[in-house]
């Protein structure tokens, strides 16, 4: 079965120029959680795929990250939808890990965990970062103008990587979705 990764900070909820420490803090985009819904109609499995350094800076523990996660499972189940699994770096940038994105370290996690190939998934970010990792992983990626969307398409204009398809929000990125894993388009890496 097909799998979604997604960003989770400027895809799912509002970005933050600081960090998202509090269940409090988080707020869904709008048109994030029907998104989601319409996923799990399709059959696809969703993945998050997330840097969250503020565990590794030492802003906010492990558990308040998970306590986000739990409360954000329970939401977009309770509007439909479904995250099959949650993979998070909590390393701080200096560490050097091989996980943060744009290290593709994340996604290759999340491809095995979900028994995926690169060819039949979909990441979907806003940050350059999650340009680079989806490039260097061999997923195809689209890019959403919420959260640094804007941003990273301006790189990408000035000759950085190119995303494979542009949208507004989540919403039209499963609309995209749904075109390539229903209609049988194809999203080019």
């Amino acid at each position: 079965m097909p799998a979604v990764l997604l960003d989770r900070d400027g895809v799912i909820n509002q970005h933050r120029n600081d960090y998202v420490t509090s269940w409090e803090q988080f707020r869904f985009l709008p048109r994030a959680l029907p998104a989601l819904a319409g996923m799990r109609k399709l059959g696809l499995r969703v993945a998050v795929v997330t840097n969250q350094s503020a565990v590794g800076r030492g802003l906010m523990t492990a558990e308040a990250l998970d306590e986000i996660h739990v409360r954000m499972l329970a939401r977009c189940r309770d509007a439909g939808g479904g995250i099959d699994a949650v993979f998070a770096c909590v390393h701080a940038p200096w560490d050097g890990c091989g996980c943060r994105k744009p290290r593709p370290g994340l996604l290759v996690d999340a491809l095995a965990g979900l028994g995926e190939r690169p060819n039949d998934c979909v990441v979907i970010g806003d940050s350059p970062e999650d340009l680079r990792a989806a490039h260097a992983a061999g997923v195809p990626f689209i890019l959403v103008r919420t959260g640094r969307g804007e941003e990273t398409l301006a790189r990408a204009r000035h000759g950085g990587r190119r995303p494979a398809l542009v949208v507004s929000d989540l919403w039209e990125a499963y609309l995209a979705v749904r075109r390539r894993f229903v209609a049988g388009d194809r999203v080019a890496a």
